[in-house]
């Protein structure tokens, strides 16, 4: 049976995840020499403009390279402490989506069953239009002999709608099979894409801290840790979304359950579900698609949650308080 959503894979992108760090270590080196090249013009400048009477001594300004250096020559741990507010959010967000997926995988497998019974009760319908068929190849002989060939046409008649029937069917199939196909690959892309974002931040993340030495990058820094806050939400996000949407799954599947059990039960509701296309177009189909769709806006909401002013605000209130604290003790 084609399952719905892989629950291993999940756990191959965690795993991604939290192990991009282990890819930086040949860009840190590189990061440290230019954020060491920076710190001595920084210094030099700096030092230049306080001889000069133009500024007055500000210790804050002094420390700051300190500090971006201190993250470069620090970089997995920092990326572990960024990860470990993502992870207890990733986590909670996961089980929501754990308890709605097992019981969407229950009915998912319930109305396999139920679907499969349809299939095979059409496919003996079939077989019985072919030996009714064969039996009509001996029309001429059957009309000399003076037999009533009436009765079987009608009969064949009606194995000829069942093949119909069949071939509907087998075409709803196949487009449910594309809508699950697409679910999947919406919401396997989103945490695929997840760890190449965040791949990419993390490996050219410490130039980002070395250039934000100079001060015409002084916010590169903020807006790495916004970005990389951002897409770290995106797994979290996705859970939540996909919890949501097997609500409207569950409901597409038991409202489909209890149609599938009418129409075994019923011959005239078997022909009628069989051969009319459009009436098996169920909100099943649709809430798949509704999933799909949504799984594709996370990019989008993940900035409503985290932006770079945000975080630049928030760092620059604890410089502030900091340099102010200082200033006081040197008093």
């Amino acid at each position: 049976m084609r399952e719905l959503i892989d629950k291993a894979i999940f756990d191959l992108f965690d795993a991604l995840f939290l192990n991009i760090r282990d890819l930086a270590g040949s860009f840190i080196a590189d990061a440290q020499a230019v954020a060491a090249i920076a710190m001595m013009l920084y210094f030099a400048l700096e030092a230049y403009k306080m001889m000069a009477g133009d500024e007055p001594v500000r210790y804050m300004a002094l420390f700051r390279p300190f500090a971006l250096a201190l993250v470069i020559i620090s970089w997995g741990g920092f990326v572990d402490a960024l990860n470990f507010p993502l992870t207890v959010v990733k986590d909670s967000a996961r089980g929501m989506y754990q308890g709605q997926v097992e019981q969407v995988e229950d009915l998912h497998r319930e109305r396999v069953a139920l679907i499969d019974s349809v299939a095979r009760k059409l496919s003996d319908s079939s077989a019985d239009f072919e030996q009714v068929q064969a039996q009509t190849q001996d029309k001429d002989w059957m009309e000399t002999m003076g037999i009533d060939l009436e009765p079987m046409f009608n009969k064949m008649k009606g194995y000829y709608l069942m093949l119909m029937a069949k071939m509907h069917f087998t075409m709803m199939r196949v487009v449910e099979y594309i809508v699950i196909l697409i679910f999947q690959v919406c919401t396997y892309i989103i945490f695929f894409l997840q760890i190449i974002f965040a791949g990419i931040l993390v490996i050219l993340g410490p130039f980002a801290f070395a250039m934000s030495i100079f001060p015409g990058f002084r916010d590169s820094y903020l807006t790495w840790i916004g970005r990389y806050i951002s897409v770290g939400l995106y797994s979290t996000i996705g859970y939540i979304i996909m919890s949501i949407s097997f609500v409207l799954v569950k409901y597409g599947l038991m409202k489909e359950i209890e149609v599938l059990k009418a129409v075994m039960e019923n011959e005239e509701m078997f022909i009628a579900y069989v051969s009319y296309p459009s009436g098996n177009v169920s909100f099943y189909i649709v809430s798949l698609i509704i999933g799909g769709l949504a799984m594709l806006t996370i990019p989008v909401i993940s900035t409503w949650i985290v932006n770079t002013s945000g975080v630049g605000n928030a760092i620059g209130s604890m410089a502030s308080g900091t340099s102010r604290a200082v200033r006081t003790v040197s008093r």
